[in-house]
């Protein structure tokens, strides 16, 4: 069965066979009124709010370089800091403390590498998550590490090499 939510269809990512009920990324703790959350929307809205901050914008860049954060988090609101002032809910950054909180308690499925990807984003974006480095990068692919790599190159505020 299809997983709309983790994209999972053989129990390959959850360890189970599940329909989104059971999926650990369909969002069960929001009230009653679910939060729809555009990824697009998402990324564009963290871009302009990382805005001024490098590490921010490199720990955002990365997961949007990624392609899979963003996609999930927006299913997630749990993880998105919401203004609910509005006629409808608006997520405008990430709860990076709630990230870290989520990946310490293995809350999230995903790959050792996603999970890695994630957990590299949340040490760059928040100087309290202590995220050990070598225990981060080691065991992902060519494609992850390098955008890695960058990720760091724009936190350090150098241009990212070509």
């Amino acid at each position: 069965m299809f997983c709309e939510h983790c994209g999972d269809t053989d129990g390959t990512e959850t360890g189970v066979d599940h329909d989104e009920r059971d999926c650990p990324w369909y969002d069960a703790d929001t009230d009653d009124t679910p939060v729809t959350i555009d990824a697009a929307e998402l990324a564009d809205t963290l871009q302009a709010t990382a805005d001024g901050s490098l590490a921010l914008r490199a720990a955002v860049g990365l997961l949007i370089d990624h392609g899979l954060w963003v996609k999930r988090l927006a299913e997630r609101p749990a993880l998105l800091l919401i203004d609910y002032s509005g006629t409808i809910p608006d997520a405008y950054g990430v709860d990076w403390p709630k990230v870290v909180t989520a990946l310490e308690a293995k809350d999230l499925s995903a790959s050792s590498g996603e999970l890695r990807i994630l957990a590299i984003a949340a040490s760059l974006a928040d100087t309290t998550a202590r995220i050990p480095l070598g225990d981060a990068v080691t065991g992902l692919d060519t494609r992850n590490l390098a955008l890695v790599l960058k990720a760091i190159t724009l936190a350090n505020g150098r241009p990212a090499a070509r």
